[in-house]
């Protein structure tokens, strides 16, 4: 970001400027991005109340991912021309919309609205029985359908539909998830039923907007290499026991840092918008999202190191590793059950996804919601344990009525809780994934 823009900011934003000046910073001197302060949710929360809120045209609150506190994302019409401009791109780049009849069921949660001029858009929200309908009488009218949704949900659309007698491996299809962490395996476990290359996840955050990070297919195979190779994964992104979500970005909208946080395993994503004029600038905005930013030169210099063809174009973004939210329970991270869940295509197969990390005295407990109709056998509970080996926790399988913890579309699934009764308490250290 430019200087001049950096001020522009400050000068416009009194409750920003009020915060820099607090933090011991003249605005008037301020050269660079990094001699400014972070900020976070609480201080949005607090400051949107000095913008000018009649010009914002579109409000999206977070998921409230770091408690109780929630914080927004405002967006005005240049923003909301802006993101409609960004999606389409997308659609057309990726699934070529402008060459083919497209029909796009937006079932996000919370009224997350999406718009084309590419696509015909179902809006349907988080009704399985309204998307299967959608599909069985609309689908054959249009060349190829794009499901957009959180990964749980989309993971129970996709079993109901075969319930359901869709024949999804024959219809032109993709899905596009977002939301939320997922592992290498849960898209492997959908293009099992849908059929290959057909799963894409993209990143974004209420407060900065739904679709900054995108996979690409290089972003794919890095991983699924990662995935397979520790030495590597070690060598470009530490110590941690799951392989992270790769992801590329425009940087002419986003400047992304990594911060290291004492005491912490995982750097934090900061993140920084480029345009000025947006109704809720970002400026080193720590949203509670685990990340380390790596050149194109570095992933390449790393594969040729381990043997493998640099495959990586040298231009374009440097690539996002994301590491979900970066909180657990004894050194266990959730991103690390959900790996080993979508591993096994039988255990992936009858659960919900739905699980919590609990502590109960000096046992750590696994709970994991089963899908309906399947029932907590021993055998079935020995399976997932054995799955665990390795891991210092004790699987408890549930029912799908039983779960103590109810699966709610519209809400983000806490997987850890650390309160005996093992239901999450105020203030307490929860990991969620991202928000959209």
């Amino acid at each position: 970001m430019k200087t001049a823009d950096i001020k522009k900011i400050i000068r416009n934003w009194p409750a920003y400027r009020k915060f820099v000046e607090n933090s011991g910073v003249n605005p008037k001197t301020v050269k660079d991005l990094n001699e400014l302060p972070v900020i976070d949710k609480q201080f949005i929360s607090s400051a949107i109340h000095m913008i000018p809120l009649f010009r914002v045209r579109n409000i999206i609150p977070s998921s409230g991912s770091a408690g109780d506190d929630f914080s927004f994302g405002l967006f005005g019409d240049t923003d909301l021309k802006k993101a409609s401009f960004t999606i389409d791109a997308i659609l057309r780049d990726r699934f070529h919309t402008a060459d083919r009849k497209t029909l796009l069921i937006n079932m996000l949660p919370g009224a997350i609205s999406l718009q084309s001029s590419t696509a015909s858009v179902a809006s349907i929200g988080v009704r399985a029985d309204t998307a299967i309908s959608v599909i069985k009488s609309l689908g054959s009218c249009f060349d190829q359908l794009i499901l957009v949704g959180e990964p749980l949900f989309i993971k129970n659309l996709i079993e109901l539909g075969i319930k359901e007698a869709i024949s999804w491996r024959h219809i032109p299809l993709y899905i596009v998830i977002g939301g939320e962490w997922t592992p290498l395996g849960y898209g492997n476990y959908l293009e099992d039923m849908v059929g290959p290359q057909r799963v894409y996840s993209f990143m974004g955050m209420a407060e900065l907007g739904l679709c900054y990070f995108f996979e690409t297919d290089e972003a794919i195979t890095l991983r699924k290499i990662l995935a397979e190779d520790f030495r590597l994964r070690h060598e470009l992104f530490g110590g941690a026991d799951f392989c992270p979500m790769l992801f590329e970005y425009d940087e002419n909208e986003i400047y992304v840092e990594s911060l290291s946080d004492p005491y912490e395993d995982l750097d934090s994503m900061i993140l920084t918008t480029n345009d000025p004029n947006r109704a809720l600038p970002l400026i080193r905005y720590r949203g509670g999202d685990k990340g380390r930013i790596i050149s194109r030169e570095a992933i390449n210099r790393a594969l040729a190191l381990k043997g493998y063809p640099p495959f990586f174009s040298p231009y374009g973004s440097p690539v996002l590793a994301h590491f979900g939210r970066g909180k657990g329970i004894s050194g266990i991270y959730p991103e690390k059950i959900k790996e080993i869940i979508f591993s096994d295509h039988e255990i992936a197969s009858t659960t919900t996804g739905n699980f919590r990390l609990c502590r109960e005295g000096d046992i750590l407990y696994l709970k994991i919601q089963l899908r309906e109709g399947i029932g907590p056998l021993m055998s079935r509970e020995r399976q997932y344990q054995e799955a665990c080996t390795g891991l210092p926790v004790q699987v408890r399988l549930y029912s799908f009525e039983t779960f103590p913890h109810r699966l709610d579309f519209e809400r983000k699934v806490r997987y850890v809780c650390e309160d005996s009764a093992g239901k999450g308490s105020r203030g307490e250290k929860v990991c969620i994934p991202v928000a959209v």
